[in-house]
């Protein structure tokens, strides 16, 4: 195609982006239960109304954030307003702040070759860039350094695209794995990056003696697009519709809505579509659903991919770390995510390490994470990738990172780039106490797939420092929010399993 048509092709684009569609984002703060209760029957017939939860609330204390099409706001604002809830308005132009964060983004779509060519193993980490420019830029490590990175294709997307990644550390069969991957949700443009960036750090520093005693133990496979079709479909319009689309793009379903409406649908949600509890909770049977699990396990072509590749004789019995890469609300989550107080066998290994490596994070910028698994800090979901690994794949250390910014950030899907380099850097710090963990594992002697206790007993959750007093049970945070009363009514009981929680001590 010549650029002259290509340039038509975008003035025509620009008009149509140029519409009178309006896109705004409402933060609702339930004031009680009942509120609560309320956005929850609201969240459920999203899709029915053309409503996009950001951010969904996990008790009446926390907020929900929801992007509303202003055109058929009607029905929403009169839900607000008939059940009392509280609400601000904390993005008036969707369209508008997402164009303002990436200006000339679609010029970048419609002229690849002056944005994403690069003659050598170079990538500029200062802006997103193309599922293209970041395959070019893995092909171009492995000319520059035969001997530490190899080139993989784990599988292909719905839309015939090779879901690419590297290994790092040489072709030895007796090394452990560390597997990382991100962007399985295809609006998540920090994952992918800060991926990148770990292979950047492990091949430009790999002969730094931290660095080096790593990879002389340890392969590191990064797979940092998982979801390249719906990764590319998000760059293609500053719609929000499409920009922050969050599924793949597989094949049109069909269903009928709650007026009788045929309503069809593309894409699953990858991150529900894993075989552990799948369908059980977080998820939805509705195909327009941003959180449809898909008909079956493993029913799409890109998570088929990883259990495969987790699975292989390649990888399998060796695999003993697996970081998926998310955003945003800077959480380190350890498994399990499909109900609140559920915990693999070995949660203090994980939550010690998780511990220190949200610690290590903070000491790059002061930047916080909170540590816990997903159901305990989020929302319980089930047939998510990283509880799969930790049940079925029997890795050891397994963490889903909820990268920048926290959840309080109103435009957390649409990172500036000033903060991408940022980002990745003190993510790579907390990800280097994991693969230290993984080396004084390998130095212990210790078996990569340990058998797993039934449930685990005798932790304490804490603040994590020397001395200080803690929660026997995880679920005391979420116990004394829900009913603060409880640290008085039932004080026997909280001082010997919320001491923490409560301030007893």
């Amino acid at each position: 195609m010549s650029y002259n048509t290509s340039l038509l092709i975008f003035l025509c684009f620009s008009a149509v982006s140029l519409s009178t569609q309006s896109f705004a984002v409402y933060r609702l703060l339930p004031k009680s239960q009942t509120d609560f209760q309320a956005i929850q029957r609201l969240y459920k017939n999203a899709t029915d109304h053309d409503l996009n939860f950001w951010k969904t609330g996990k008790d009446k204390h926390g907020f929900w954030d929801v992007m509303v099409d202003m055109k058929n706001s009607k029905y929403f604002l009169d839900f607000l307003q008939v059940n009392d809830i509280s609400y601000i308005k904390t993005i008036d132009d969707v369209e508008g702040l997402i164009t303002k964060h990436e200006n000339n983004k679609t010029l970048s779509n419609m002229f690849p070759r002056l944005w994403d060519d690069s003659s050598s193993a170079h990538y500029d980490f200062h802006t997103y860039g193309s599922y293209q420019r970041m395959t070019d830029w893995m092909k171009q490590l492995v000319v520059k350094y035969p001997k530490m990175v190899q080139y993989i294709s784990i599988g292909k997307t719905t839309e015939g695209r090779n879901i690419d990644g590297v290994e790092i550390g040489g072709d030895s069969r007796t090394k452990k794995i560390f597997w990382i991957d991100g962007g399985i949700h295809a609006r998540e443009w920090a994952a992918p990056h800060t991926a990148l960036f770990f292979i950047h750090q492990l091949t430009s520093r790999a002969n730094e003696p931290g660095i080096k005693k790593l990879l002389n133990e340890i392969t590191f496979v990064v797979v940092p697009c998982l979801n390249p079709d719906g990764y590319e479909f998000t760059r293609s319009s500053t719609n929000p519709h499409v920009r922050l689309w969050r599924k793949n793009r597989s094949k049109m379903q069909c269903r009928k809505d709650i007026w009788g409406r045929n309503r069809c649908c593309r894409g699953v949600d990858l991150n529900r579509n894993f075989d552990f509890h799948f369908r059980e909770s977080g998820t939805s049977d509705d195909p327009c659903s941003e959180i449809y699990q898909g008909p079956s396990p493993f029913s799409e072509p890109e998570a088929k991919a990883v259990r495969d590749a987790l699975l292989s004789q390649r990888y399998k019995g060796r695999t003993d770390a697996y970081i998926t890469l998310h955003t945003y609300s800077q959480i380190w989550i350890h498994p399990y995510g499909h109900k609140k107080d559920a915990y693999p066998g070995d949660i203090k290994d994980l939550y010690e390490v998780g511990k220190k490596a949200a610690q290590a994070l903070k000491r790059v910028y002061g930047t916080k994470y909170v540590v816990g698994s997903g159901a305990d800090t989020l929302y319980p979901a089930s047939g998510g990738s990283e509880d799969w690994a930790k049940h079925e794949a029997k890795v050891k250390f397994v963490y889903l990172l909820e990268l920048r910014p926290d959840e309080k950030n109103w435009d957390g899907f649409i990172l500036d780039e000033k903060e991408l380099i940022p980002t990745a850097r003190e993510t790579w710090e907390g990800v280097r106490v994991v693969a230290e963990a993984v080396l004084d594992r390998i130095v212990a002697g210790k078996s990569t797939a340990p058998r797993e206790a039934p449930k685990a007993r005798g932790f304490r959750f804490g603040d994590g420092t020397e001395g200080s007093c803690f929660d026997v049970r995880h679920a005391c945070k979420r116990w004394v929010q829900e009913r603060e009363e409880l640290c008085r009514t039932v004080p026997i009981f909280m001082r010997e399993n919320c001491a923490y929680s409560c301030n007893f001590c």
